[in-house]
C-alpha cells in the first residue's frame, strides 16, 4: 500500500510539472477542492477506456466560475482518470444561470467526446409544497402531514395532482434548451427521495387517518394493497414530469432516479430516513428484516436502473452469525444481486456506492467494525460481473480520495475485461447464506470470466453450475480467471 501511495504521489507531481504555471494556479486555487484533490491523487488510467462509461462523483462541484478554456481542461483531466462531470439543475433564481451552465459545459463535453451528464433532483422537488393544498385531512376536517421522515414535510399523495404543471415544465425548459442549442443529453440522474408518495415509517398510519387516501384506496387495510397504489402513484409522477419531457426531446438519454431498479419482490436495504416495521409484511434474516418491494420501474419509463449499494450502519449488526467483512459483503451482494439479475441486458445498471460505514448514529457502537478496503473491492468485481456497468459515488469531502481510490483501482483493472463486461451474459448470481466462496462470472461463448472470493480458509476448487455444464474454479485470491466450458 505504502509503494502504490508512492507512485500516485509521484504521478500526481509529475502531471503538475507537465502544466504552465497559470493552469498550476487554477489547479491549485480556484477549483472546487473536490476536484483538486481527485486530480492530485489519482493517476491517469493505465488502461484503455474503449467506450466504457466514466465514474459519476456526486460531489465533485461546481466549474461555473472557471473559464471555457480552464473548465474544459478539469474535464479533460479528470476523464483521463475515469471520471465524469456531472452539471446540475437548478431551478428557483438559478435556473437561468443553471441553463446556460448546463449547455456551456455539454458543449465541453461533447467536444471532447464524453458522454453530456446531469442531475434534475433540484427541479423535481417537491411536489409536496408544505401548504394546506398537499397536507392530509382528518375526518374533521383538519389538515395533517407526516413528519417521520427525518423531519421533512410529508403530505396527502392525492393531492399532487395539480402540482404535475409546476415540476413538469421546469424539466421541458431544461431538455428544451438543450435541444435549441444543438447538444444532447445523454445521462439524466435525480436523488428524489423524500417527497412525493411513500409508503415507509408512519405513512401507512397517516394515510388511514386521511379522508383523501381512504377514498382512493378501496382496501387500505392491506399494506399490499396501500403499497401498490403509492408507488404506482409515484411512477406515474416521475413519468409524466420527468421522464417523458426529456426522451421527447433527447429520445437516446439514459433516464433514473436513486434506488429505482428492477427487482424479486423484496428490499434489503433502508435508507437513512426509513425505519424497520416489524409489524409490516417482511422476511426474516438473522436480525434483519426485509421489505416487500413494488416494482416500478417499468411504470417509470426510465431506460436505466439506479440500485444503491451502500454500507448503511445497521447492517452490520443484523448478522452476528457472521464475521465482520462477511456481514457487510453478503447484504450488499444481495442488494447488488438483485438489480444485477432482475434488470433486463438492455437496461444499464448505474449503481451508487459507498465505502465509508454510511450514516451512523451520533453515539456510536464501538463493536461495530468498517468494512475492509479489500473486501469492498472484491465486493465491487462481483458486482461488475453480476450486470453493474456505471459506478456512481456520492460521499464527503473528507472521504473523497479514498473513496475515488478504491473506485478507480478496480474501474481501471477492470477495462482488460471489456469485452466480456460489455459483450459478456452474467451466469452466476449465488449469494451463500453460510460463509464460505463467493464466485461471480461473465459467459462469452464458450469461456466464462469468474472471479472467487473466500470468507473461509477453503483452498480447494469450488465446483459451479452454467447452463446446465460443471466448471471448477480454483483458489486464486484477488484474481480473475478464465475457464473454458467443455
Amino acid at each position: 500500500m505504502k509503494i502504490t501511495a508512492f507512485i500516485r504521489s509521484l504521478a500526481a507531481f509529475i502531471f503538475l510539472l507537465t502544466i504552465s504555471s497559470s493552469d498550476y494556479k487554477i489547479l491549485s486555487q480556484e477549483i472546487p477542492d473536490n476536484i483538486r484533490i481527485l486530480l492530485e491523487k489519482l493517476s491517469p488510467l493505465s488502461y484503455e477506456r474503449g467506450n466504457r462509461e466514466l465514474i459519476y462523483q456526486y460531489s465533485i462541484g461546481d466549474l461555473s466560475r472557471l473559464s471555457d478554456k480552464d473548465t474544459e481542461l478539469v474535464i479533460k483531466e479528470l476523464s483521463k482518470r475515469g471520471i465524469g462531470v456531472i452539471t446540475f439543475w437548478k431551478q428557483a433564481e438559478a435556473f437561468e444561470r443553471g441553463i446556460e451552465e448546463g449547455i456551456r459545459i455539454a458543449r465541453l463535453q461533447e467536444n471532447l467526446g464524453l458522454k453530456v451528464a446531469v442531475d434534475a433532483t433540484d427541479l423535481l422537488y417537491g411536489f409536496y409544497d408544505k401548504t394546506d393544498f398537499t397536507a392530509h385531512i382528518d375526518n374533521e376536517g383538519r389538515t395533517f402531514y407526516d413528519s417521520s421522515f427525518a423531519g421533512h414535510w410529508m403530505g396527502c399523495p392525492f393531492t399532487l395532482q395539480e402540482r404535475i404543471p409546476v415540476i413538469r415544465s421546469r424539466i421541458i425548459a431544461y431538455s428544451e434548451a438543450y435541444q435549441a442549442a444543438g447538444v444532447n443529453i445523454d445521462i439524466v440522474t435525480a436523488d428524489w427521495e423524500i417527497d412525493g408518495p411513500h409508503e415507509w415509517n408512519e405513512a401507512w398510519v397517516n394515510s388511514k387517518k386521511c379522508m383523501t387516501c381512504c377514498k382512493n384506496i378501496d382496501n387500505i387495510q392491506d399494506f399490499y394493497v396501500f403499497q401498490s397504489k403509492l408507488r404506482s402513484l409515484r411512477s406515474k409522477l416521475l413519468e409524466i414530469c420527468y421522464t417523458r419531457p426529456i426522451l421527447e426531446r433527447h429520445p437516446k438519454a439514459l433516464i433514473t432516479n436513486y434506488g429505482t431498479y428492477p427487482n424479486d419482490g423484496w428490499r434489503y436495504w433502508y435508507d437513512y430516513f426509513e425505519s424497520p416495521q416489524i409489524d409490516l409484511p417482511n422476511i426474516k434474516d438473522q436480525k434483519a428484516i426485509y421489505r416487500p418491494w413494488y416494482n416500478e420501474f417499468t411504470e417509470t419509463g426510465f431506460t436505466m436502473a439506479m440500485p444503491v449499494v451502500y454500507t448503511w450502519y445497521p447492517i452490520y449488526n443484523s448478522y452476528p452469525e457472521y464475521t465482520s467483512d462477511y456481514r457487510w459483503f453478503y447484504n450488499m451482494l444481495k442488494v447488488g444481486t438483485n438489480a444485477g439479475k432482475s434488470t433486463p441486458s438492455e437496461i444499464p445498471i448505474a449503481t451508487f456506492f459507498h465505502w465509508h460505514t454510511t450514516a451512523p448514529p451520533e453515539k456510536q457502537d464501538l463493536n461495530v467494525k468498517q468494512m475492509s478496503r479489500h473486501s469492498y473491492q472484491e465486493l465491487l468485481w462481483h458486482l461488475l460481473l453480476r450486470g453493474h456497468d456505471i459506478f456512481f459515488s456520492w460521499c464527503r469531502k473528507e472521504e473523497i480520495e479514498t473513496e475515488m481510490t478504491l473506485l478507480q483501482e478496480v474501474y481501471n483493472n477492470s477495462l482488460n475485461y471489456n469485452d466480456w463486461l460489455q459483450s459478456g451474459r452474467p451466469v452466476l448470481f449465488e449469494v451463500p447464506a453460510k460463509e464460505s466462496s463467493v464466485v461471480s462470472g461473465v459467459k462469452l461463448n464458450n469461456r466464462v470470466l469468474v472471479r472467487r472470493t473466500d470468507f473461509t480458509d477453503n483452498k480447494k476448487a469450488v465446483k459451479c453450475i452454467i447452463d446446465d455444464k460443471i466448471i471448477m474454479v480454483p483458489y486464486k485470491p484477488g484474481e480473475c480467471q478464465i475457464i473454458t466450458i467443455e
